[in-house]
């Protein structure tokens, strides 16, 4: 027996299809349990659920984490399965995410997003994921379990202590790295899809990468070495965001200095080196992707060092 764990807050748009989809999968359906886990909703989500065959659990509003958390509580699987209310499985997601656990040394699985989208930005962020995925898939093994798809073996979940519920984002990347530091092994399986909603502007895009970079901070805190180097962000990414940190610096020091404007230089340059792998990826898939990558890339950096101080700040004070 799995068990799917649901959590969902005020979804009634999205979570009927998420909820077909898997009502559908290629899985046997008694081989399976599929709980959702009403996270204080205020809209008509409860009724579309309810008209599905799936357990309903209930606690007052207090996040995916705690939602998640609950539904491991009550689940009867030695797999727990883990997806977001607005995600849509393929029909072989669970198939996919349990093979590993064939292997008894394997603690965690994490799928793909893909989207279907066609809106520019949904483009742009979906290379962004499938360039992550290759650098992940190419260390054979990962620490990071992204809790849209993701799969534990339930001893080992419940022992780790779950979701930490005082993480409002981020908490998916901090479990993984507490198993990781166990010397568990977790794994991507680029065959176990979910279609996800990726952000559709510029400025929603950016708004996620400052929200997630403030709980990101609070999470490297805890665990500085990863701060330097994990398996899913590429270094490139944490040196844009250093670079972009101290351009401002040196345009001040250039404006009392002129000898400083080597330095203004290049910083300009690095930065247009560290996007290089990147923009060409996005050209291959689309001229215009790739025109609008690295200026795409210069703002994210500002939004997520500006969200990792604010992280930073907060858990200071």
């Amino acid at each position: 027996m799995n068990s799917v764990i649901v959590p969902a807050f005020n979804v009634e748009k999205t979570i009927g299809a998420c909820l077909d989809a898997l009502l559908e999968q290629t899985a046997p359906r008694d081989a399976y349990e599929i709980i959702v886990v009403d996270d204080g909703w205020t809209d008509a989500t409860r009724e579309v659920t309810e008209s599905r065959r799936v357990t309903v659990l209930t606690q007052p509003n207090c996040g995916a984490a705690a939602a998640r958390n609950l539904g491991a509580q009550h689940a009867h699987g030695d797999i727990l399965l883990f997806i977001d209310a607005d995600s849509m499985p393929d029909a072989r997601w669970i198939e996919a995410m349990t093979a590993p656990f064939a292997d008894p040394s394997i603690a965690g699985v994490s799928g793909e997003k893909k989207t279907r989208q066609r809106n520019l930005w949904a483009r742009y962020v979906q290379l962004e994921y499938d360039f992550k995925y290759d650098r992940m898939d190419a260390r054979g093994v990962t620490d990071f379990i992204d809790s849209s798809t993701a799969a534990y073996r339930r001893d080992i979940f419940q022992s780790s202590g779950g979701f930490d519920t005082t993480l409002m984002e981020a908490e998916d990347t901090d479990l993984s790295f507490r198993l990781a530091e166990r010397g568990c092994t977790l794994v991507l399986v680029r065959d176990a899809v979910v279609y996800h909603t990726h952000p559709e502007s510029l400025a929603e895009y950016l708004r996620r990468k400052y929200r997630y970079a403030v709980w990101r901070a609070v999470v490297y805190a805890r665990h500085p070495r990863k701060a330097a180097s994990d398996t899913r962000t590429p270094p490139s990414q944490k040196l844009q965001v250093a670079i972009a940190a101290l351009l401002p610096l040196a345009l001040i020091g250039a404006l009392a200095w002129h000898s400083l404007a080597w330095l203004v230089a290049a910083l300009l340059v690095g930065f247009v080196v560290t996007t290089l792998p990147f923009a060409a990826r996005c050209w291959r898939a689309s001229p215009l992707i790739g025109l609008v990558a690295p200026g795409t890339l210069w703002l994210a950096a500002y939004a997520s060092g500006a969200g990792a101080l604010a992280g930073f700040l907060a858990r200071r004070m």
